[in-house]
Protein backbone atom coordinates (compact mmCIF):
# COMPACT_ATOMS: atom_id res chain seq x y z
CA UNK A 1 0.00 0.00 0.00
CA UNK A 2 1.72 3.60 -1.15
CA UNK A 3 1.93 5.89 1.62
CA UNK A 4 -0.74 9.00 0.97
CA UNK A 5 0.30 12.05 2.83
CA UNK A 6 -2.73 13.84 4.26
CA UNK A 7 -0.03 16.92 4.83
CA UNK A 8 3.53 17.91 5.13
CA UNK A 9 5.85 20.28 6.24
CA UNK A 10 7.47 22.92 3.92
CA UNK A 11 10.72 22.46 3.64
CA UNK A 12 13.22 24.97 4.81
CA UNK A 13 17.12 25.66 4.31
CA UNK A 14 19.20 24.52 6.89
CA UNK A 15 22.72 26.40 8.26
CA UNK A 16 25.73 24.39 7.95
CA UNK A 17 26.56 23.79 11.91
CA UNK A 18 30.52 25.14 11.39
CA UNK A 19 28.54 28.45 9.30
CA UNK A 20 25.92 28.52 12.14
CA UNK A 21 29.00 27.95 14.99
CA UNK A 22 31.51 30.64 13.52
CA UNK A 23 28.11 33.25 13.39
CA UNK A 24 27.79 32.82 16.74
CA UNK A 25 31.47 33.14 17.80
CA UNK A 26 31.56 36.58 16.29
CA UNK A 27 28.35 37.60 17.94
CA UNK A 28 29.38 36.89 21.11
CA UNK A 29 32.80 37.96 21.04
CA UNK A 30 31.25 41.41 19.77
CA UNK A 31 29.12 41.20 23.03
CA UNK A 32 31.68 40.73 25.44
CA UNK A 33 34.12 43.64 23.75
CA UNK A 34 30.92 46.36 23.52
CA UNK A 35 28.34 44.42 25.66
CA UNK A 36 25.29 46.49 26.18
CA UNK A 37 26.19 48.37 23.15
CA UNK A 38 26.73 45.71 20.94
CA UNK A 39 23.39 43.51 22.39
CA UNK A 40 20.77 46.72 21.30
CA UNK A 41 22.57 46.38 17.78
CA UNK A 42 22.16 42.79 17.38
CA UNK A 43 18.37 43.28 18.44
CA UNK A 44 17.87 46.12 15.96
CA UNK A 45 19.36 44.05 13.38
CA UNK A 46 17.49 40.65 14.05
CA UNK A 47 14.52 41.68 15.78
CA UNK A 48 13.53 45.12 14.50
CA UNK A 49 13.69 46.29 17.81
CA UNK A 50 14.55 49.73 19.28
CA UNK A 51 12.73 49.90 22.51
CA UNK A 52 14.17 49.77 26.25
CA UNK A 53 15.58 46.41 26.55
CA UNK A 54 14.40 46.11 30.29
CA UNK A 55 11.12 46.00 31.43
CA UNK A 56 9.98 48.88 33.28
CA UNK A 57 7.45 48.31 35.78
CA UNK A 58 5.12 51.00 34.28
CA UNK A 59 5.12 48.63 31.80
CA UNK A 60 4.47 45.71 33.49
CA UNK A 61 1.38 47.10 35.01
CA UNK A 62 -0.21 48.64 31.81
CA UNK A 63 0.03 44.94 30.22
CA UNK A 64 -1.52 43.73 33.09
CA UNK A 65 -5.14 46.12 32.74
CA UNK A 66 -4.99 45.41 29.04
CA UNK A 67 -4.68 41.78 29.04
CA UNK A 68 -8.26 40.09 28.87
CA UNK A 69 -9.20 38.11 31.63
CA UNK A 70 -10.03 34.80 30.09
CA UNK A 71 -6.26 34.52 29.27
CA UNK A 72 -5.10 35.79 32.63
CA UNK A 73 -7.53 32.63 34.24
CA UNK A 74 -5.61 30.77 31.76
CA UNK A 75 -2.06 32.00 32.94
CA UNK A 76 -3.46 31.83 36.70
CA UNK A 77 -4.73 27.87 36.42
CA UNK A 78 -1.29 26.97 35.05
CA UNK A 79 0.69 29.28 37.21
CA UNK A 80 -1.09 27.12 40.12
CA UNK A 81 -1.09 24.10 39.03
CA UNK A 82 3.18 24.48 38.40
CA UNK A 83 3.48 26.05 41.35
CA UNK A 84 1.79 23.41 43.70
CA UNK A 85 4.06 20.72 42.33
CA UNK A 86 7.35 23.12 42.81
CA UNK A 87 5.99 23.35 46.41
CA UNK A 88 6.10 19.78 46.92
CA UNK A 89 9.53 19.00 45.37
CA UNK A 90 10.35 21.71 47.73
CA UNK A 91 8.88 19.88 50.43
CA UNK A 92 10.05 16.50 49.91
CA UNK A 93 13.51 17.77 49.12
CA UNK A 94 14.95 14.77 47.13
CA UNK A 95 18.25 13.00 47.46
CA UNK A 96 20.99 13.38 44.85
CA UNK A 97 21.61 10.18 42.22
CA UNK A 98 22.77 8.95 39.54
CA UNK A 99 21.72 6.40 37.63
CA UNK A 100 23.06 3.45 34.31
CA UNK A 101 19.77 3.26 32.32
CA UNK A 102 21.30 1.53 29.83
CA UNK A 103 25.54 0.84 28.98
CA UNK A 104 27.27 4.18 29.20
CA UNK A 105 23.83 6.25 29.59
CA UNK A 106 23.41 7.59 32.64
CA UNK A 107 20.99 10.50 33.93
CA UNK A 108 20.59 11.71 37.56
CA UNK A 109 19.66 14.70 39.97
CA UNK A 110 22.48 16.94 41.42
CA UNK A 111 21.51 19.52 44.14
CA UNK A 112 23.42 22.95 43.49
CA UNK A 113 22.22 26.33 45.29
CA UNK A 114 22.53 29.30 42.81
CA UNK A 115 21.82 32.89 43.51
CA UNK A 116 20.91 34.16 39.98
CA UNK A 117 18.85 32.41 37.14
CA UNK A 118 18.02 32.74 33.93
CA UNK A 119 14.86 32.00 31.81
CA UNK A 120 14.15 32.13 28.36
CA UNK A 121 10.97 32.15 26.63
CA UNK A 122 10.54 31.55 23.10
CA UNK A 123 8.34 34.24 21.34
CA UNK A 124 9.13 34.19 17.97
CA UNK A 125 5.71 32.43 16.02
CA UNK A 126 3.94 32.11 19.01
CA UNK A 127 3.73 33.28 22.59
CA UNK A 128 5.28 30.26 25.14
CA UNK A 129 3.82 31.25 27.76
CA UNK A 130 4.23 27.83 29.59
CA UNK A 131 8.03 28.46 29.11
CA UNK A 132 7.24 30.90 31.38
CA UNK A 133 5.23 29.55 33.96
CA UNK A 134 7.57 26.26 34.00
CA UNK A 135 11.18 28.18 34.71
CA UNK A 136 9.90 31.26 36.41
CA UNK A 137 7.62 29.13 38.99
CA UNK A 138 10.74 26.25 40.00
CA UNK A 139 13.27 28.77 39.82
CA UNK A 140 11.16 31.15 42.66
CA UNK A 141 10.00 28.15 44.33
CA UNK A 142 13.03 27.00 44.55
CA UNK A 143 14.63 30.00 46.43
CA UNK A 144 16.73 31.49 43.88
CA UNK A 145 17.20 34.91 44.55
CA UNK A 146 17.28 37.07 41.10
CA UNK A 147 15.51 35.77 38.61
CA UNK A 148 15.66 37.30 34.80
CA UNK A 149 13.51 36.22 32.60
CA UNK A 150 14.00 36.86 28.64
CA UNK A 151 12.10 36.74 25.20
CA UNK A 152 12.52 37.87 21.60
CA UNK A 153 11.00 41.43 20.92
CA UNK A 154 8.70 42.66 18.34
CA UNK A 155 9.46 45.55 16.26
CA UNK A 156 7.37 48.89 18.01
CA UNK A 157 6.26 46.62 20.82
CA UNK A 158 9.17 44.37 22.97
CA UNK A 159 8.13 40.76 24.58
CA UNK A 160 4.19 39.78 23.94
CA UNK A 161 2.29 40.65 26.35
CA UNK A 162 0.92 37.57 27.62
CA UNK A 163 4.86 36.60 28.11
CA UNK A 164 5.55 39.66 30.46
CA UNK A 165 2.18 39.15 32.24
CA UNK A 166 3.03 35.71 32.96
CA UNK A 167 6.58 35.93 33.89
CA UNK A 168 5.85 38.76 36.65
CA UNK A 169 2.91 36.98 37.63
CA UNK A 170 5.40 33.63 38.61
CA UNK A 171 8.23 36.11 40.31
CA UNK A 172 10.29 37.53 37.55
CA UNK A 173 12.99 39.86 39.16
CA UNK A 174 13.88 41.32 36.00
CA UNK A 175 11.85 40.82 32.18
CA UNK A 176 14.38 41.76 29.37
CA UNK A 177 13.32 42.40 25.66
CA UNK A 178 15.92 40.36 24.41
CA UNK A 179 16.34 36.85 22.33
CA UNK A 180 18.75 34.53 20.60
CA UNK A 181 22.13 34.95 21.63
CA UNK A 182 22.40 38.38 22.50
CA UNK A 183 19.55 37.20 25.36
CA UNK A 184 21.76 34.24 26.40
CA UNK A 185 25.09 36.92 26.13
CA UNK A 186 23.32 39.23 28.87
CA UNK A 187 22.97 36.76 31.30
CA UNK A 188 26.12 34.84 31.01
CA UNK A 189 28.19 37.98 31.36
CA UNK A 190 26.21 39.90 33.66
CA UNK A 191 24.80 43.35 31.88
CA UNK A 192 21.72 45.62 31.83
CA UNK A 193 22.25 45.88 35.76
CA UNK A 194 22.15 42.59 36.41
CA UNK A 195 24.69 39.70 38.01
CA UNK A 196 25.74 36.58 35.71
CA UNK A 197 23.55 33.88 35.50
CA UNK A 198 24.87 30.95 37.91
CA UNK A 199 22.34 28.68 34.96
CA UNK A 200 20.27 29.31 32.50
CA UNK A 201 17.56 27.02 30.98
CA UNK A 202 18.15 24.91 28.08
CA UNK A 203 16.98 25.24 24.63
CA UNK A 204 19.24 24.17 21.13
CA UNK A 205 20.19 28.19 21.20
CA UNK A 206 21.16 28.49 24.95
CA UNK A 207 23.34 25.10 24.71
CA UNK A 208 24.97 26.40 21.50
CA UNK A 209 25.93 29.68 22.98
CA UNK A 210 26.84 28.42 26.05
CA UNK A 211 29.05 25.74 24.82
CA UNK A 212 30.64 28.54 22.64
CA UNK A 213 31.05 30.73 25.97
CA UNK A 214 32.91 28.11 27.84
Amino acid sequence: MAIKYLKKAIKTPSSDDNKTRATVDSILKDIEKRREESIKEITKKFDKYEGDVIVSKEKIEEIKKNIDQKTKDDIKFSYDRVRKFAEAQLKNYGQEFEVELSKGLYAGQKLIPVNTSGCYVPGGRYAHIASAVMSVTTAKVAGVKNIIACSPPKEGVGAHPAIVYTADLCGANVILNLGGVPAIAARTYGMFGNSPADISDCIFLDLLAIFMLN
